[in-house]
């Protein structure tokens, strides 16, 4: 009989002992992400964009309708730009490659505007300021944003440029 406890006891022990290195090794992966935190995403970034103007007139809506910006960057020299955002230069800037990025349903536009607008041949910023009134009548889901062009967001885009040139197949859904 008391070979039989010494035996339950035993067992109870070493099966406790099993248990221990499994639940450690549950627990310790737990405790690692919450002191070191999860790791950032290296591919996101984020800078400062302006979002075109929204408004309502005699209950008629223009200009843009979202304010959401979260998705993968193209630029229009992409072959597939739905969902995605599409980033162009103003000195790049055409109203047919903006009517490409609205009719494939694109996440987002941003122009980039350049630091100084004196470094700005005058035939592009009129043709831009020709463009501008009907960019704001019309409605689009689409929302359109600027930028103005720094050393890091000049780097995002020549980034996308590259990635843009390269990409892979769509997606199943397109």
């Amino acid at each position: 009989m008391l070979e039989e406890a010494g035996e339950e006891v035993l067992g109870s022990v070493l099966l406790k002992a099993s248990c221990l290195p499994l639940s450690f090794l549950l627990v310790l992966p737990a405790v690692l992400l919450l002191l070191l935190g999860p790791p950032p995403a290296s591919a996101a970034h984020e800078f400062t964009v302006y979002r075109m103007q929204q408004y309502e007139l005699g209950g008629q809506p223009y200009g843009t309708r979202n304010a959401v910006l979260n998705t993968e960057a193209r630029t229009v020299e992409a072959d597939v730009l739905s969902r995605r955002c599409v980033m162009m230069r103003l000195m790049d800037f055409s109203y047919e490659q903006y009517q490409k990025a609205l009719r494939q349903s694109a996440g987002a536009v941003v122009i980039i505007l350049p630091q100084s607008m004196s470094s700005v041949p005058q035939d592009v910023i009129r043709q831009f300021m020709e463009r501008e009134p009907e960019m704001l009548a019309m409605e689009t889901i689409v929302p359109v944003y600027f930028a103005e062009e720094d050393e890091e967001l000049l780097s995002i885009y020549e980034q996308t440029q590259a990635a843009s040139a390269s990409q892979g197949s769509a997606s199943a859904a397109e």
